[in-house]
């Protein structure tokens, strides 16, 4: 069973993580590594703050001359941005700020916005690393792409940036949808005996824990509630690679809507807390969009789950181990699904 927690404020001194339950015997590579927090600092629309930071992490547990130990592995990120914000009693609208504020007592919204900031997935994309490069080393491939910016489709390199800068010029921000795919998973990973063992709910629930995700579907999602049954046996596919809470041995696919980011340049309406004053609440750091920087987030965050479940499924702590109960289950459950 996989296991992770993370720790650490947006400006203090370090993130913190710890991953329980991963296997003995992985290659981890530190450019692998680097190379996956490098896709999420540098995504499209994302805040000059992230020129800054670098990323620079530390190993403390779990490796062996770059490989896994078995152990749970323990990692820092160091942040470079240590500027606190200082104390406010404004909450940003569409933040965590005013329940979070209600919720611990406080006239700080600073304080909620430390811990509550998407700088904490810089530490779940480190974890969800080592997820992926086992899922990699069972054959199993996951992409990503970004299929609504704005309410604009059919994007390309040139018509997403230009959608940006005009969003930025107006101090502005954008959301978006973004699509996972998984390719190669085995079938029978999840569960239907209990609502948190069925893979899709775990999914979900790593997927809308993303900073800024309203929406979620598998498959055909919400299409899916205007079709007949008729139509929709006819396209197996719709349902994503997931039926009954486990994989079917197709591809498995998610969808995720992002919210445009709430702190505005240009400032948005507020009330303070402590005077009940309207004001205005300006934001000079926020992204100019997050839904790139969440797909790659998006996908460590699923193969986590992923990696979980096959975990679950054949066991074994060891990639040794794991490797040719895989190569077998395929090989027995390929012989069905070829004839489908």
């Amino acid at each position: 069973m996989l296991r992770y927690l993370t720790a650490g404020e947006s400006h203090g001194e370090y993130l913190a993580g710890i991953l329980e339950g991963f296997p003995a015997g992985v290659k981890m590579p530190a450019g692998y590594l680097a190379a996956q927090l490098n896709r999420r600092r540098t995504a499209a629309g994302r805040s000059a703050r992230q020129a800054l930071e670098k990323d620079e992490f530390k190993i403390l547990a779990g490796l062996d001359r770059d490989i896994t130990t078995g152990a749970p592995l323990a990692i820092l990120i160091k942040n470079a941005s240590r500027k606190v914000p200082p104390p406010s009693s404004l909450p940003r609208p569409g933040h965590a700020d005013l329940p979070g504020m209600l919720k611990y007592d406080t006239m700080n919204a600073a304080l909620i916005r430390e811990r509550a900031s998407a700088r904490e997935t810089a530490m779940r994309t480190a974890l969800g690393s080592f997820a992926m490069r086992l899922n990699e080393l069972l054959d199993i491939e996951v992409n990503s792409r970004v299929t609504n910016l704005g309410g604009l489709c059919g994007l390309t390199a040139a018509s997403a940036a230009q959608e940006l800068l005009r969003a930025r010029n107006a101090g502005d921000t954008l959301g978006g949808e973004f699509e996972i795919t998984f390719s190669n998973v085995p079938a029978g990973l999840g569960s239907f005996e209990h609502p948190d063992r069925r893979l899709g709910a775990r999914l979900a629930a790593a997927m809308l824990s993303i900073n800024g995700v309203k929406g979620f579907e598998i498959g055909g999602g919400f299409a899916l509630a205007a079709m007949r049954g008729r139509d929709a046996a006819g396209w197996p596919e719709l349902s994503g690679g997931l039926d009954g809470g486990m994989t079917n041995g197709r591809e498995l696919t998610l969808r995720c809507a992002v919210k445009a980011v709430p702190g505005l340049r240009a400032g948005s309406p507020a009330t303070d807390l402590r005077t009940f004053r309207k004001k205005l609440s300006v934001s000079e750091t926020s992204d100019t969009t997050a839904v790139f920087a969440a797909a790659v987030v998006a996908e460590h965050a699923a193969s986590l789950e992923i990696a979980g479940a096959l975990l679950e499924k054949f066991g074994g702590d060891s990639l040794g181990e794991l490797a040719p109960r895989v190569d077998a289950w395929r090989k027995k459950t390929g012989k069905i699904l070829r004839k489908l």
